[in-house]
């Protein structure tokens, strides 16, 4: 009688959960809609997103499957920004083109900072007393802060960073950098025992880019130095990088040794690299260029170094890593080159239009003049292609100082925006397929481009009618004389790899000019066979929300 009663106990305290939880559903879907569907007469905050579990709410569905989650819920609120409960936090979401594109004409007033302590905390592992410096800094990017702010100029982190970078990713110091990135990775190529006469197999392509281009971006920004002092940087870092997922959880070291491992022993080598160049650097060291020298590697770094730098204190990586390896930019550029050896009709029109404009000589010897790619039109159309296929990203923004308004929709200070660049970038109400011929979640080179005696080219979508009187259209051969233009125009709302607006990534220009040199040499100087099955050519799901996509399985080549 008594296991009866346990039984029925069970059964009881059962049942109660499982009411309470679809009486939440009900509940938390009922104001959902009813705020969905309101007449919009006054400003309210986006709904939330109805979940099952009281307290927790949404938790479970992101941490488990995050892109699935914001797929349906991106579809259930028909493109309009909604909430996430995320245990006791408030997540807003900005989804449709519309929208994205109004948060970025906003954003000049909002801060990304409490993703990025998240990041420097978990994925760095920066000490507290850098985090404290962050956290403080309420002080923008704006030459003069806000009035109410009392960082000192010393301080003020965001901004001095944001300078920095801005140095050097624009004028001379993007021209020496990437002078440097063509020069280092094309010795590394030219050193591999490969001839004209038979293939090698590269158990991973993805690893060939890690050992070779990883480590001549690391050069071009840090020097020599590093790489010498620790020869298998680049292969820790890619170490370190597949172990990011898991750091980001922020999970124990008994229960992810690996990960952070991997994470002190790149720090190791940090701390060895700055000893070193501390020791022996002098001003003398500087090249002629102002910029470069065998310890620190670029004024970059020097700036940040230097008595009165942003990172004179601490050892910690999290600034020198980011810049040195690029977490995106490798996989990226790796994905590029993919793409175009993947088709041989596209690689043979890559080669006519590197042809037409270097020599093989100068091409072979790296002394073409990187800024010149950005001028042709179906590398830049493959480079953006890839980065709407291979990114998955979140633009993070903070209200810090005031509420803002989108459309009808409040979003109150101190509330956390996300945008997710998969949902843009797969939106299939803005990019243009051809009728149905080239799907979204498809590769086709000329997505970006335009031609004058086709009205339905370019990336965004045309009517079906005019599409279907398209279908039989075939990209002609490329002509120096007359060809297709790149264009995103229009495209500010729905292509996101470098988020947008005022807190964009500065860097863009720089990662654009590295790709497109890493996909020119190596159409230049190889033939490469792709092996691997379209199966293994998909993306590794953890990653997701982390930038430029690693694949999920190793990619063979000859």
């Amino acid at each position: 009688m008594r296991v009866l009663q346990d039984i029925e106990a069970v059964y009881v305290a059962v049942l109660a959960v499982a009411l309470s939880c679809f009486l939440n559903y009900v509940l938390t879907r009922l104001s959902f809609e009813r705020r969905r569907r309101s007449d919009g007469a006054a400003l309210e905050t986006p709904p939330t997103i109805p979940y099952w579990l009281p307290f927790l709410g949404s938790s479970l569905d992101f941490g488990f499957d995050a892109l699935a989650f914001i797929k349906s819920s991106t579809k259930l609120s028909k493109n309009s920004p909604f909430c996430v409960s995320l245990l006791n936090q408030k997540v807003f979401f900005v989804q449709g083109a519309e929208n994205i594109a109004a948060l970025w004409k906003k954003s000049g007033t909002m801060t990304g900072t409490p993703l990025h302590l998240f990041c420097l905390k978990y994925i760095f592992g920066m000490p507290p007393e850098a985090l404290e410096m962050y956290a403080k800094d309420d002080s923008g990017l704006a030459t003069q802060p806000p009035p109410d702010s009392s960082v000192a100029p010393n301080n003020r982190i965001d901004y001095r960073t944001h300078v920095g970078m801005l140095r050097f990713t624009k004028g001379a110091g993007l021209s020496n950098f990437c002078d440097r990135l063509i020069t280092g990775f094309h010795q590394r190529l030219a050193a591999l025992s490969v001839s004209d006469q038979e293939w090698i197999e590269l158990p991973d392509f993805m690893a060939f880019f890690d050992e070779n281009f990883g480590s001549a971006l690391v050069e071009s920004i840090c020097g020599p130095s590093l790489t010498r002092l620790s020869p298998d940087f680049a292969k820790d870092f890619s170490r370190y990088d597949m172990e990011i997922p898991g750091l980001l959880k922020g999970l124990p070291r008994w229960l992810i040794p690996d990960a952070y491992d991997a994470r002190d022993k790149l720090l190791a080598s940090i701390k060895q690299w700055h000893a070193f160049a501390q020791a022996h650097f002098e001003e003398t060291s500087i090249s002629p260029d102002g910029d470069a020298d065998p310890y620190w590697g670029s004024l970059f770094i020097r700036e940040r170094q230097s008595k009165d730098g942003i990172f004179a204190t601490t050892d910690n990586f999290s600034d020198d890593a980011r810049a040195a390896a690029n977490t995106n930019l490798v996989p990226s550029a790796m994905w590029t080159a993919l793409e175009t050896f993947k088709d041989p009709a596209v690689l043979e029109r890559v080669r006519t239009e590197l042809s037409v404009t270097f020599d093989q000589n100068s091409i072979y010897h790296a002394t073409f003049n990187g800024s010149t790619l950005q001028t042709l039109p179906l590398l830049q159309s493959i480079y953006a292609e890839t980065l709407r296929l291979r990114v998955r990203a979140y633009a993070a923004r903070y209200t810090d100082r005031t509420a803002f308004s989108i459309k009808r929709w409040l979003f109150p200070k101190k509330s956390i925006i996300l945008v997710s660049t998969t949902e843009a970038h797969m939106d299939e109400s803005f990019w243009n397929t051809k009728g149905g011929m080239h799907p979204i979640d498809k590769f086709w080179a000329d997505r970006f481009l335009i031609y004058e005696d086709d009205p339905t080219s370019g990336p965004q979508s045309k009517t079906q009618l005019s599409q279907a009187q398209s279908n039989d259209f075939k990209a002609p051969d490329y002509s120096p004389i007359k060809g297709p233009r790149f264009s995103l125009a229009g495209t500010n709302g729905s292509w996101l790899p470098y988020g947008g607006g005022a807190r964009a990534c500065i860097g863009q220009t720089f990662s654009k000019r590295a790709m497109l040199a890493a996909c020119a040499i190596m159409a230049m100087e190889f033939d490469v066979r792709i092996l691997a099955d379209e199966e293994a050519l998909g993306m590794d799901p953890k990653f997701y929300g982390l930038g430029g996509q690693r694949p999920v399985a190793y990619i063979g080549a000859n």
